[in-house]
């Protein structure tokens, strides 16, 4: 009779126990599986966006090209509208700004998604840490593989200072890092979050993210340079960019001095397949480039940006993944006093306790 009585009495608590699992640990279940969702969305919208924005760089050089059949003619395609070279630039024109404006809706919506899923993180994240313990590195490194993403969607379409803020309070957040650690070296927690080899990471270089920033602020300030802003505005943004790249090059030629490599320091950025497929049999000559080759390259890129006049800058085309023009509710460059150029979501840093995380994007390479 116990024995029945217990049976029931297990039967009647299952109800209770299912409740507790499923705003227990099953909400941070959920929460995981609508992350993964929100990144497999991302990642598949990233690919239709580099299909898009392949199409736009291409008429934005059928754009180039009909100038300069416009230009050896001698033949004004804004003051002689109906010539038939004119025509052809004027369409050559209409369709890049048609195709541009699809490629920065698609990276619009990339970004979107990576947003997304960095909120859904944190909420998860914190519905499961305790007071006083730190973040696990497998995601803290997750959020700042998001938030890179997020940062390189938001210039890619548009947001271009509002990417580069972003990009800067990572690149921040990995210098506070490496001071905090370097001051309390024997701090350690438990095996599964530890700061010195407890846990094997996988997480971007900071040179990743330099480069991403470096090439975001090449792209702010020659955007800057078209819309006719003054060199006070324009150049402070050039010359981070410049020594962002001198830095990276001159790593990159002393790890190939040592004939060796720096682990997680010389990586490419990430990148799909369909942007390496694009990328290889668009430019064959850049993937034959050594990274310390490209880093010199994007150098010599930034100078020219420096010492080319503004018609000459016509005749160069935008690189293969930037915008056409920065959109709508885009930041300024020194909006924000003491912050360098750029104005953007991180506001509120990194949390206590060293969990390394910037916080929450709102909207918005």
């Amino acid at each position: 009779m116990k024995k029945k009585s217990l049976l029931w009495l297990c039967w009647l608590l299952c109800p209770a126990f299912a409740l507790t699992f499923h705003y227990g640990p099953g909400q941070v279940w959920l929460a995981r599986d609508r992350v993964g969702e929100k990144i497999s969305l991302a990642n598949t919208r990233s690919v239709s966006a580099v299909e898009k924005q392949e199409l736009a760089y291409q008429s934005q050089l059928q754009v180039i090209e009909a100038r300069k059949r416009a230009f050896i003619e001698g033949v004004d395609w804004q003051s002689q509208p109906e010539h038939p070279l004119a025509v052809a630039v004027s369409d050559a024109e209409s369709r890049q700004e048609m195709l541009y404006m699809e490629a920065a809706e698609e990276w619009s919506k990339v970004t979107l998604a990576y947003s997304e899923a960095s909120k859904l993180l944190i909420e998860s994240i914190g519905s499961r840490l305790g007071d006083g313990e730190l973040v696990a590195f497998s995601d803290q490194d997750l959020l700042e593989s998001l938030r890179w993403a997020e940062a390189r969607g938001m210039v890619r379409s548009g947001l271009v200072f509002n990417g580069i803020d972003q990009l800067q309070a990572l690149l921040d957040l990995r210098g506070a890092e490496f001071e905090r650690d370097f001051e309390t070296p024997t701090r350690t927690t438990n095996a599964s979050n530890g700061w010195f080899g407890a846990e094997e990471r996988t997480r971007l270089s900071s040179d990743v993210i330099r480069e991403e920033l470096a090439s975001a602020q090449y792209v702010g300030a020659r955007l800057l340079r078209e819309e006719g802003r003054s060199p006070e505005l324009w150049r402070p943004v050039s010359n981070s960019a410049r020594q962002h790249f001198r830095y990276l090059a001159e790593r990159e030629l002393a790890i190939e001095d040592r004939g060796g490599t720096v682990k997680g320091a010389s990586t490419q950025s990430p990148r799909s397949a369909t942007e390496v497929a694009m990328a290889d049999r668009a430019d064959s000559v850049e993937s034959e480039l050594s990274r310390a080759e490209r880093m010199q390259r994007n150098l010599e890129q930034v100078l020219n940006l420096e010492k080319s006049s503004s018609e000459q800058l016509e005749g160069i085309p935008l690189p293969r993944q930037a915008p056409m023009a920065r959109r709508p509710g885009d930041g300024q460059p020194g909006d924000r006093p003491g912050r360098g150029p750029g104005r953007g979501p991180l506001q509120d840093g990194p949390p206590g306790e060293g969990a390394g995380i910037p916080g929450p994007f709102g909207s918005g390479w």
